[in-house]
């Protein structure tokens, strides 16, 4: 009789549109035959329930539960007004835009878009309702669940709503206080609420993450990180799902850089700002390939640079297929925690990849690094970029697909994870 799971997460993992997803799909497909998955989530709005209904059609033996938040328009009521903060950055965007075209948007965006005046950062507690609360209890009696799996930050603190008897696992997408620390130098903040942000979360986090019978984080950094608080810490990355396996040959050759990411995850905008502000817009009449950006980006992140050619945001597309051809990936990430998807995307394609050193986290090591070209200036990256050849650029390209093979071997990622589950 194959052991029973209930995985418990408040984020989609279908369709493969972002990380998350991708770490979340890859063990529930993966492990199908080995593992009965019970997934427990809840729906806010209907795009979320057609991701349910594209689950479900992908893996029908999955048993799905979840609460639906959806509620009825009602078009009588009149809108919310915007808070106080809203209005601010409202106003802070339109006088900086107004003003110029392009601006130091690393700077600017400091102002309109800091983690320590976000609520999602800022607030240590998620909340939860009674409702989504007795159906995770309700599920765990039903299915006669003997072990469950948290996913994600905002899942860490119903820990303390299920029996204790059953087993709990946390799979850490993205250690909390880690991001902040990283976060500090580009808030303009007073470093006074700045460590008092940090320390009250990383005490939260540390003290919840202390409850869980095994945590599961995606390189060795965050273990080493969590190692001296964690009763079990086991490094269990993930890889790429075959559907998104499409590239069989190396490009002939190369005509742009590619950067894949949407404004909404942070450490994309911070990256991306920083990249074409710092490098690629100073060094434009130099560098010879367009840097297309594949995501959803505001009009305003747009308008700052519409005066460039070379920049083409790409909105969100289908399918990144098309825009691995002739690339050169480019990862200027310069924050955040976990394992870099996109990198292992392009890794598997067999798409060169220049990125940061940070920005690699978990996708390489320091014994074998020689499939990827890294920057963290302006000076590096113009120096590799005016040396290097196309056979080299393939050359990188086969070096990152043999890297991900070898350190990535599908069955050994099933293996590692399934012994998560091993009591």
């Amino acid at each position: 009789m194959k052991e029973k799971i209930l995985l418990v997460s408040l984020n989609f993992c279908y369709p493969l549109v972002h990380g998350g997803a991708i770490a979340q799909y890859y063990f529930i497909d993966g492990l199908k035959n080995d593992i009965e998955f019970v997934l427990c989530t809840q729906v806010n709005t209907q795009y979320e329930l057609e991701n349910i209904k594209l689950l479900q059609e992908k893996q029908p033996k999955l048993k799905i539960y979840f609460t639906n938040n959806i509620q009825e328009k009602q078009p009588n009521k009149l809108p919310l007004k915007p808070t106080i903060w809203k209005r601010i950055k409202r106003k802070i965007k339109k006088m900086l835009f107004k003003k110029k075209t392009t601006i130091n948007s690393v700077l600017t965006q400091a102002i309109v878009d800091d983690d320590f005046q976000n609520p999602h950062y800022c607030c240590i507690d998620n909340y939860q309702s009674e409702k989504f609360i007795q159906l995770v209890n309700d599920v765990i009696e039903k299915e006669s669940i003997k072990q469950v799996q948290f996913d994600f930050y905002e899942a860490i603190n119903l820990i303390l709503a299920i029996p204790k008897r059953v087993r709990k696992i946390f799979i850490h997408h993205e250690i909390r206080f880690k991001r902040l620390k990283l976060m500090y130098d580009k808030s303009l903040l007073s470093p006074t609420y700045k460590n008092y942000i940090i320390d009250k979360t990383e005490l939260y986090e540390k003290l919840l993450l202390k409850q869980m019978d095994s945590v599961v984080v995606f390189n060795n950094d965050d273990a080493n990180l969590l190692k001296e608080i964690c009763k079990n810490v086991i490094v269990s990355p993930f890889g790429m799902p075959h559907e998104l396996i499409y590239k069989g040959d190396i490009s002939h050759k190369f005509a742009k850089f590619l950067f894949v990411g949407s404004e909404s995850h942070r450490p994309n905008l911070l990256g991306l700002s920083w990249f074409l502000n710092e490098i690629y817009i100073p060094y434009i009449n130099e560098i010879k390939y367009p840097v297309y950006i594949v995501g959803s980006w505001s009009d305003g992140i747009k308008n700052m640079y519409k005066i460039y050619s070379q920049i083409v945001f790409c909105g969100v597309v289908d399918s990144i297929q098309p825009y691995f051809e002739e690339s050169i990936f480019v990862n200027p990430i310069l924050t955040g925690s976990g394992i870099r998807t996109k990198v292992l995307h392009a890794y598997i394609n067999k798409v060169p990849v220049m990125s940061t050193r940070f920005g690699a986290e978990g996708c390489y090591n320091e014994y074998d690094n020689s499939h990827l070209l890294f920057f963290d200036s302006a000076v590096e990256f113009m120096n590799a970029m005016l040396n290097i050849t196309v056979p080299q650029l393939q050359n990188l390209a086969l070096a990152g697909f043999d890297y991900y093979n070898k350190e990535f071997n599908k069955d050994t990622l099933l293996k590692k994870r399934l012994n998560v589950y091993t009591i």
